[in-house]
């Protein structure tokens, strides 16, 4: 079971590639494009809740967004939550998971009706992928935590392939 869950590991740490992923706080606001969970969370209030939640917004890289991406969400290689962006390519996925547990945790995008790549952001790193540094520096990371905010840029291929040389990763 551990190596197939390694296996899994770095078939997802391949198909990672470094992208556009922002920490919470660091986007503009736009409450056109925001869901009511998104605006919850800006203004610091107590989630409607009890679950731990992810949120975000998905955009081309015209800043335009883009619904119907489906978002998944795995823990050592394990499907545990799926999800799509709406119109306004906002996404909420329950976190079903302890921010303590020595687990890798991903978030994968992948639109289902354009020719843009998928994108992956890796939100926690077990101790078993740091040792074997499964996880290129190249990709993009955000630190896990209870209620986060995870907004990604999808590419086509030649932009990724820009956007990597830029970051000095090609």
């Amino acid at each position: 079971m551990e190596r197939l869950i390694l296996i899994s590991c770095v078939i997802l740490a391949v198909l990672c590639s470094a992208g556009h992923a922002v920490e919470p706080g660091s986007k503009a606001d736009d409450a056109a494009t925001r869901s009511t969970v998104d605006r919850i969370l800006d203004k610091g209030a107590p989630l409607p809740f009890p679950e731990q939640m992810v949120v975000g917004d998905v955009v081309g890289s015209d800043g335009n967004p883009i619904g119907g991406v489906m978002v998944k969400l795995f823990a050592d290689g394990l499907l545990v939550e799926v999800g799509h962006t709406t119109a306004s390519g906002a996404y909420e996925l329950r976190l079903p998971l302890s921010v303590e547990r020595d687990e890798t945790v991903v978030l994968w995008f992948m639109s289902t009706t354009s020719s843009l790549l998928p994108r992956c952001v890796l939100l926690k790193e077990s101790s078993r992928a740091a040792k074997t540094s499964l996880f290129s520096d190249c990709i993009n990371e955000v630190k896990m935590r209870p209620r986060m905010r995870v907004d990604v840029t999808m590419m086509t291929e030649s932009e990724l392939v820009a956007s990597l040389k830029l970051k000095g990763c090609l």
